[in-house]
This record gives structure tokens, sequence and C-alpha cells, in this order.
């Protein structure tokens, strides 16, 4: 039997929900999901957060990806090799790669969307900081040119990215490649219009408030999906996604809030359920900063020593969550499996902070633990371990999301509980991004002139073996100094009906659908 595709039953209708897409066009072979709210773009420019990335993962593509065990595997690079002094990379492209515009894909799109990830006035999102060490970048920025000097196309498939200074890890990078013709085409607003990935699936229609639908990229250079689409459908609650499920409304779910603890114990899921530790550190930031008693590793190791992280694991997570001691997480390159655990040890604790001149927290000045919403359980009990062990009075303030990121960002918190998704697959990602003292994400303020040379270093280090190494020396810097201390790392939980079969829940979230099967 012939099945209508997504494509053709959605030809004519507008994106980005100016045409409601009509929920009765459903494919006998559409994977339905679930996202907790609209994503913040459907552009490979801007791109700046965790929903538009579950779409765009599925759209878009850079040189590499990664299996489901969150190894590099190459994508849209075959291979690369070091420029003298690691001073950059050439780049041999994949040959037979095709736009979902039908335009093959080659080295120019590659300098073209590095180009529009740093020209003034497009607000290039996360991947934009990637392109720092490229000769020009700079000039880019600024707004003297618009032409990258430092990436050079040598041939269609082949291109050179010269640096300034060594970056080693630069072909790891998830960088979302774009049509080159596609603004011409289409115009500034193109992705309003049309979708401009390699990946197995190619943007349809996003219906504000209800859905984002995707429908298979018949040229796919991976092979064409077995599913004719997928439908993210926005469902606020995670308990609402998983009664969905329950009536045969999703396919998938990824779970979240209340929903994970009431999947992991109804034993009707524990044929469908799908679990994997996220790559995302939780932490505890101390701002010396803003509350000087931070400034004295007495009172910060105090602060670490007070944690229970077993309590919180089977008191506030219910078990869906595992305990971490360092900063760098399993599945991530770099992870140190023998790194030591911290002890949960209140009487070393109250000794510590009387040592620092505030016995029994005598003298301690009040300090706010600020939070969003959905963290305050967690957030109370924190500040009850610490004013009943440390004697520390600690306010629970709770602030807009909007607010509290941005107050983080400039450093302008005390004390806060936190977390970091790496967006790669190394731990550069977390040490260099949450604790290297000039990253603007080093919320906390926390420096140490020996931890970030160990990360200079460590950017022009090749040798994995050798750069691992520097990460373990990092890691230990860190949390010897109790610039912070981690406490937990989240469980994720998601459940499949029997009949899809290809689902991959890797520590960077769900791979690609494009290997889904569903048997109806």
């Amino acid at each position: 039997m012939n099945r209508p595709t997504i494509r053709a039953m959605l030809r004519g209708t507008a994106m980005a929900g100016v045409v409601a897409f009509s929920a009765s066009a459903v494919a006998a072979q559409e994977l339905r999901t679930n996202i907790p709210a609209d994503p913040g773009m459907i552009d490979p420019i801007t791109y700046s957060e965790l929903v538009a990335g579950d779409i765009l993962d599925n759209v878009y593509e850079g040189f590499v990806g990664i299996d489901a065990e969150g190894n590099v595997v190459p994508a849209l690079a075959t291979s690369w090799e070091g420029l003298d002094g690691n001073l950059g990379f050439r780049f041999t492209l994949r040959e037979g790669v095709t736009f979902h515009s039908g335009r093959p894909f080659t080295a120019r799109d590659v300098k073209f969307t590095f180009e529009q990830l740093l020209i003034p006035g497009n607000r290039g999102g996360l991947n934009a900081r990637y392109l720092d060490p490229i000769v020009g970048a700079q000039a880019v920025k600024d707004g003297e040119t618009t032409d990258l000097e430092g990436v050079v196309v040598i041939d269609d498939h082949t291109l050179e990215v010269r640096f300034s200074e060594p970056d080693v890890l630069f072909p790891i990078y998830p960088f979302y490649f774009m049509d080159a013709g596609v603004i011409e085409e289409h115009g500034e607003d193109w992705f309003n219009r049309v979708s401009a990935g390699t990946g197995p699936f190619r943007i349809e229609a996003w219906n504000r408030g209800q859905e984002v639908v995707l429908s298979a990229h018949e040229g796919y250079w991976g092979g064409t999906p077995q599913i004719d689409g997928v439908r993210f459908v926005i469902v606020p609650t995670g308990d609402t996604a998983v009664s969905m499920y329950e009536a045969g409304e999703l396919d998938l779910v990824y779970a979240a809030d209340t929903a994970i603890r009431r999947i992991l114990r109804d034993p009707q899921f524990d044929d469908e359920r799908i679990t994997a530790p996220a790559a995302q550190i939780q932490y505890l930031g101390m701002n010396g900063n803003v509350y000087e008693p931070f400034q004295d590793a007495r009172v910060r190791e105090a602060m670490c020593l007070s944690l229970d992280r077993e309590a919180i694991i089977q008191g506030i997570y219910e078990g869906a969550a595992f305990p971490l001691y360092g900063q760098i997480t399993p599945g991530v390159a770099g992870y140190n499996p023998d790194f030591p655990a911290m002890p949960h040890d209140p009487d070393r604790a109250r000794a510590l902070i009387a040592e620092a001149g505030y016995p029994g927290g005598e003298g301690l000045p009040p300090v706010k633990m600020q939070t969003t919403e959905p963290n305050r359980n967690l957030n109370l009990y924190l500040a009850s371990q610490f004013q009943d062990i440390l004697g520390l009075p600690v306010e629970v303030e709770i602030v807009e999301r909007g607010v509290f990121i941005p107050a983080m960002n400039a450093g302008e918190v005390a004390l806060f509980h936190w977390g970091w998704s790496a967006g790669f697959p190394d731990a550069l990602y977390f040490l260099s991004q949450v604790w290297y003292g000039p990253s603007p994400y080093n919320r906390a303020r926390w420096q140490n002139d020996a931890y970030d040379a160990l990360i200079v270093q460590a950017q022009a280090t090749a040798d994995e073996r050798e750069r691992y190494a520097l990460y373990h020396e990092a890691e230990r810097i860190l949390i010897e100094d109790f610039g912070t201390c981690g406490t937990t790392m989240r469980m994720q939980v998601a459940v499949k009906k029997p009949d899809v079969e290809g689902v991959a829940l890797t520590p960077f979230r769900f791979l690609h659908f494009g290997d889904v099967t569903i048997n109806r």
C-alpha cells in the first residue's frame, strides 16, 4: 500500500505556525513524541537551547556525530588532519550529500555557515563561540568583513580551517551546517519557509503551542528514514505526556519531573522503559565575590561536606539520579572512573566552620540561595542542611528563569545549585565552560591560575591520553580547593511503545530518529 508522506499532506502549508497544521493528518509510520515547550528557535544560527536541539539534531549535521554510546563518529567530514603546530585542520568532506533543497553539500556551505554565525546582527548562538580561534573571526564579528579569512575552500569536498591558537577539539564541535543558497532564495527569514539541513528529516511545520512536524528526507546520505516523519507534540508536564502515552497518543516519551518516578515505580513500564545517565553536571555554586565568607576554602569545604547525596537522590529524586563527586560525567571523553567520593561528614563540616571563625555559624551573615520554581524542594532541603549543620542563615529565593540565569552569568548570585549539560562529548566542555577563569559561564567566579593553565594546555594537546591526564589534574585542583562540589547526575528516563524500534537514548539525549522503525 502506498502511504502519503507527511510532506505530501503538508504541501502548501506555511512554516512556523502561520497556518495551523491539521491534527487529523497523521501518517501511518509517524513517530509521535513530546517536548515540554515551543523551541526557542528553529534555525541553526541562533540555536541556543535544549528543546530546539532535540528538533534540530534531526535536521542539521556537523563534521561528526555520536553513536549510541556517546562515541564520536564521522558525519559530514569523513576525515581530517592537523596543520602544522595544531594551528588548524584540513577536512575531507563526505561526497554525495544533498541538502533538503536538493542542492549538493560542499565546502562552501561550511564556510558560509561559519560566517553567518559570526556576522554581527545574526545573533549567533551556542555554536558561534567555537569559531573564536579561527584566523579572521574577530574581524567578521567586528563587522569589518563578511569573508572569514581562516577558512579556505580547496575544492568542493576539501577545506582548511586555520587558527590563531590551537584548538584540538575543533572537529568534534556540534556545528549545524546549512544550505548557503537559502538566504538569497528565500530572504533573511528563510527558516520560516524552508528547511536547510542535510539531516534525515526536514522541518515541515511549526504550529506554536501545539507541535513541530518533521518529514523524511528521501535523499539522506545515510539512507532514507524508515518512517515518514516525526511529530514533536508540545506537552508542558511529564505526567500529561505519560497519560497521553498510555492512551496511545504518543509513541515515545522523554520523561520529566514526577513522571520519571511514576515510570520507575510502575511495573507496567518495565519492558518499555529506557534509562541513561545524562551528560549533565549538578553542582553547588559559591560566589566569594558576592558573599565574602565563601572566599575561605574552609567554608566552601564545610558546605560540601554538609551535602548528603544519598538523601538527595532518595528523598528528592526518589532514586532517579546518580551521585556526582567530580565535574565530569560518564559517557564523556576524559571521565575519570577512579575519582574519589566525597563523604557526607557533618562533624568535620562543623569543625571547619569553627576554624574559619564562625563556630556554630556565629558571625555568618545571611545569604540568599536563589533558584527557579521547579527546583524549590531541592533548594529548601539544601538550605535546611546548611542551617542545621553549619548554622548558616539561608533564605531560598524563587526567581524567574529569565532573570536568574542572566544574574548567574553576571556573577551576581551568591549561592546556587545548578546544572550544565555537555554540548559535545569531551570533558573540556565542563572544565572550560563552567570553571575556567575567563569563561562567561563561570557563574561562581572561582578562579585558580594552575587550573586555568591546565585548561589552556589541554586545548593545545592533540594526544588524547595526555589531554585526559590534564583533565584529571584540573578536576583534582578544582575539587580539592572546593571551588565547587558535584552533587548528582540526572537519570534520563524514557518509555517507548513495543512496536517502535531503533530509538537510542545516550548521555546526550536521543540520537536522531533516522534509524527508527515502527511496526504498526
